[in-house]
């Protein structure tokens, strides 16, 4: 099994990324996520339907498609964290509070995640693209269906963290899910 590790050495440095929403407190991680542990983060939010926010519970929202204030199911581990996209993905990497963006990962930042090929994808990966990032759970049929986790968005039929099953076609390192769009499959580094 593989095993996600956020290095206590880079604690200050994802502490000092940051969105155009407050930041909470900083949280490290310093034993070794696995892959079925981030899985399980996940699949909390996901069995709590936890409502999507660009912002920490209880603080201003700055997705003008949400509501203004950020409120949501309260839970002291998940509070600090916003429930959009990536802080999903944060949540599930066990990553710093209030989480990363999409833009801090990789493509376009690679010094935590690095880009794969798209066959290559394992459970507890992620696909990225500018505007949203994505759990890979499993294959379903390697390499056309794929089972994902996703915080979707608050204007989407469904605006809280849930699993679904997609057509997928996968080209090198990229891979377009159908109905939600083309992304580039990345890696939580593995434990040194």
């Amino acid at each position: 099994m593989r095993s996600l590790v956020v290095l206590p050495a880079l604690a200050a440095i994802f502490a000092a990324c940051s969105s155009n929403v407050e930041d909470g407190p900083a949280t490290t991680q310093s034993d070794a996520i696995t892959t079925s542990d981030a899985i399980d983060r996940a699949m909390q939010w996901v069995n709590a339907k936890l409502q999507y926010c660009q912002a920490p519970n209880h603080q201003r929202d700055y997705d003008a498609a949400c509501a203004s204030t950020c409120d949501r199911q309260d839970n002291p581990d998940w509070d600090p964290y916003r429930s959009d996209c990536s802080g999903f993905v944060s949540w599930a990497w066990g990553l710093p509070s209030p989480g990363r963006v999409t833009s801090q990962f990789a493509p376009f930042k690679t010094d935590l995640t690095h880009v794969i090929a798209a066959t290559d994808l394992q459970t507890a990966d992620a696909v990225n693209n500018s505007d949203h990032i994505m759990l890979f759970k499993a294959w379903v049929d390697k390499p056309t269906k794929a089972t994902f986790l996703e915080e979707p968005g608050c204007s989407s039929s469904t605006p809280y963290a849930h699993q679904f099953t997609a057509t997928v076609m996968a080209m090198g390192n990229t891979i377009v899910v159908v109905n939600h769009g083309t992304f580039t499959a990345i890696r939580f580094p593995d434990a040194p």
